[in-house]
């Protein structure tokens, strides 16, 4: 509209078609134009055929062109292009310049400054939002699936308490191919040190508990050893134990002191009560397979770390196959030395008539720890008694005498009133030998 108002363009007159410069340019000579090399170029252009662009300056009534002046080979011309933005175009020594447009799709700031055209941002990069989500919901169905397999060895666990040993062991197989699936997922996404080495561990193991609750040794030795021969399991060596105690089940017995003493050298000397019942397993398997000195061995070394009742009386057993009785009076006074560690009779006298303190002695008498220890008080006079009479007639001339010599031990202990019992015990002996006078 501007141009309209200030050079209106002729009508079908392509040759006036660049008549407004003769106005304003009286150095302009139409002339020459047939012989302007970079005239004629511009010229074939579009913008060569649309008329020049004219404004007024600010404050003044006369409009100016946009572009006045052609110097010695150079020209300067600035053009609207067909959506009215300017569009300038740079012609020098004859030849023309591209004509410079809006920013293009795929250049940013960064073009600018020397980088790369990268138009589908395929160069590296932070990731894009899209690529953040994508990463976080994979995160998220590892979480859940490690929480299912959690859940599994959970369910399993409690189905075995419950005695429901079938479901448990279904529970376990099921964790076992979740946590395989687990494994599968996260090498794709994760490096090998990212894989939770615990939980395999606890499926693992939980399995192999399974299959020995459910009488399949096979599966349950094939499980352990996945374990024990994976160096990635610090602790997997002490499963030895379980597989020695497989092994006992089975009567084998020197496959079983075999896994027992490789356990053992697993275990340090931190862990005293394991390596005691380890060493007390070895020595029974010993006296199954009739290997009586080295059980004594095993037992001997027991009571000299940690005395135990069991101990002490397989102990007594073993001097007893191989027929000696000075070991046997020394083993019988060791077990009658090991401590109780239950105050049973104390615990239950009132020192004063307080119906309160009454109530909760009375209490205290039936509730499972004072039953515990009822057993283990029980289990002690058991294995005392029946070492005496085991050892009265082999340690002595005759039984009458070693009858006595273990009387008079036992009152020498804090097993007191186990005494009476023996002297009633010596009596039926004489009944069964019809020795009535005695």
């Amino acid at each position: 509209k501007m141009m309209q108002n200030v050079h209106p363009a002729p009508e079908n007159n392509e040759d006036d078609l660049y008549s407004g410069y003769n106005d304003y340019n009286p150095m302009f000579d139409t002339e020459d134009l047939e012989n302007d090399v970079a005239f004629q170029q511009a010229a074939r252009t579009s913008h060569g055929r649309r008329p020049p662009v004219t404004a007024k300056i600010p404050g003044t009534s006369s409009p100016r062109p946009l572009a006045t002046g052609f110097g010695a080979g150079f020209c300067s011309a600035t053009l609207t292009s067909s959506m009215g933005r300017p569009m300038t175009g740079i012609i020098q020594d004859g030849v023309s310049r591209p004509m410079t447009a809006v920013q293009a799709a795929g250049y940013t700031k960064a073009a600018v400054r020397g980088s790369s055209f990268d138009p589908l941002g395929q160069a590296r990069g932070p990731a894009s939002p899209l690529e953040k989500k994508a990463s976080d919901s994979l995160e998220e169905k590892m979480k859940q699936l490690e929480k299912k397999v959690n859940e599994l060895v959970e369910e399993s666990c409690v189905a075995n308490s419950c005695g429901d040993l079938k479901l448990a062991l279904e529970k376990a197989k099921e964790a076992g191919r979740q946590e395989r699936e687990l494994l599968r997922q996260r090498e794709q996404i994760a490096p090998p040190e990212s894989i939770n080495l615990d939980l395999t561990y606890t499926v693992l193991l939980n399995l192999a508990s399974q299959y020995v609750a459910n009488e399949m040794y096979a599966e349950a030795l094939t499980t352990y050893q996945v374990i024990v021969k994976n160096k990635m399991f610090s602790n997997g060596g002490i499963l030895k134990v379980n597989m020695g105690n497989i092994y006992l089940k089975q009567r084998n017995y020197s496959k079983a002191i075999k896994f027992y003493r490789m356990a053992l050298d697993q275990i340090t000397s931190f862990h005293k009560l394991m390596r005691v019942k380890v060493m007390e397993n070895i020595g029974v398997a010993f006296i199954k397979t009739g290997q009586y000195l080295d059980a004594i061995s095993s037992f001997e070394e027991i009571m000299s770390i940690s005395p135990n009742l069991k101990a002490g009386f397989n102990l007594i057993l073993c001097y007893f196959a191989v027929g000696n009785g000075d070991q046997m009076k020394k083993a019988f006074k060791n077990l009658l030395e090991v401590p109780l560690e239950v105050d049973y009779e104390e615990k239950y006298i009132s020192l004063n008539d307080d119906l309160h303190t009454n109530l909760l002695i009375e209490a205290i008498k039936i509730d499972s720890l004072s039953q515990l220890e009822r057993e283990r008080k029980s289990l002690a006079e058991e294995y005392i008694m029946t070492a005496a009479k085991l050892i009265a007639p082999a340690i002595e001339t005759s039984f009458a005498v070693g009858y006595d010599w273990c009387v008079d031990a036992v009152k020498a202990s804090h097993y007191v009133e186990l005494a009476n019992d023996l002297e009633i015990n010596k009596a039926t002996t004489y009944l069964r030998q019809q020795n009535f006078n005695q």
